[in-house]
């Protein structure tokens, strides 16, 4: 007989283990890789002794939970290949995902994010929730919205161009790309 933990898990799995691989094949894992860190992330979760009733938003807290076991993975794999002496250190540079995770550790950015998120329109964040955080389409927002698409379009780009003026305000030396693949974690 299974636990009820074991059962929300399963729920879990079953409604959320899509989006999951989608994350892992943003981070630029293959498929079958993005397949195997799924599976193990919740058999982690199973040992884990989570106190799964506290969870309102499961699939923002699950996203956010296996980001964070891919940047661990992907920090965990650098430093086996510089032990391994795999990586020159001398002509060694920076790949855009190892950059990624630099900004994803540094808290004083992501809060720096945040600030810029929240000081958008509503409509505008809206927008950019349900096209970055639930990865619908303009159409299938405006249908959600009742808004018609170039109304959606035309939010979309006020808030993106809103948030690039802000953080180029606020921190100049940020790659607006990696804003992005923040949001979602957010």
């Amino acid at each position: 007989m299974s636990s009820p933990l074991t059962e929300h898990i399963h729920h879990w799995y079953a409604s959320f283990h899509v989006h999951l691989v989608k994350i892992a094949l943003r981070w630029g894992y293959g498929e079958e890789e993005s397949r195997d860190l799924v599976q193990q992330f919740f058999l982690d979760l199973m040992q884990k002794d989570l106190e799964y009733k506290g969870v309102l938003h499961p699939q923002a807290y699950l996203s956010r939970a296996f980001s964070r076991k891919l940047v661990d993975n992907y920090r965990r794999e650098k430093q086996q290949q510089k032990a391994a002496g795999l990586i020159d250190l001398k002509t060694y540079e920076p790949s855009i995902l190892e950059n990624i995770v630099e900004i994803q550790a540094n808290e004083e950015l992501i809060a720096k994010i945040k600030n810029a998120y929240n000081t958008l329109p509503a409509r505008c964040r809206k927008v950019i929730q349900l096209k970055y955080y639930e990865g619908l389409t303009t159409e299938q927002i405006a249908e959600r919205t009742g808004w018609n698409t170039r109304t959606v379009y035309n939010n979309l780009y006020e808030g993106i161009k809103a948030l690039r003026a802000e953080l180029n305000r606020t921190d100049p030396r940020l790659k607006f790309a990696a804003v992005f693949s923040i949001l979602p974690i957010l």
